[in-house]
């Protein structure tokens, strides 16, 4: 079972903005296109941080296996997350909302 945990709008320049939300953190993000250093380095840049940039995670692409739909594999890292990081799923959701929300970012739990 996959939680929703932010909601995102694509932006014309390729890049989302949004907000993430746990039980114990609300964080405006924002998700930046990059240029690739390498073939292992990410596709995107996570920062938090209202008008100031604190990096918080990368992002890749990824195609799904079975829709072919691309999305970003999210890898963040936070003080409140502790020494783990919270791996999520941005997808484009089939239609926008009315309030231009496009994507949305999921988490699926993993057994230890």
């Amino acid at each position: 079972m996959a939680i929703t945990l932010g909601t995102f709008t694509r932006l014309d320049n390729g890049s989302f903005t949004g907000t993430l939300k746990t039980l114990n953190v609300t964080a405006g993000l924002t998700i930046v296109p990059v240029a690739r250093a390498s073939d292992s380095a990410p596709d995107h840049r996570v920062y938090a941080g209202n008008g100031q940039r604190y990096e918080v995670g990368a992002g890749w692409s990824q195609t799904a296996r079975t829709s072919g739909e691309t999305y970003l594999n999210l890898k963040l890292g936070a003080p409140e997350f502790g020494p783990q990081w919270l791996r999520a799923r941005l997808v484009k959701l089939e239609r926008p909302g009315e309030d231009g929300i496009t994507h949305i970012a999921l988490w699926e739990p993993r057994d230890p």
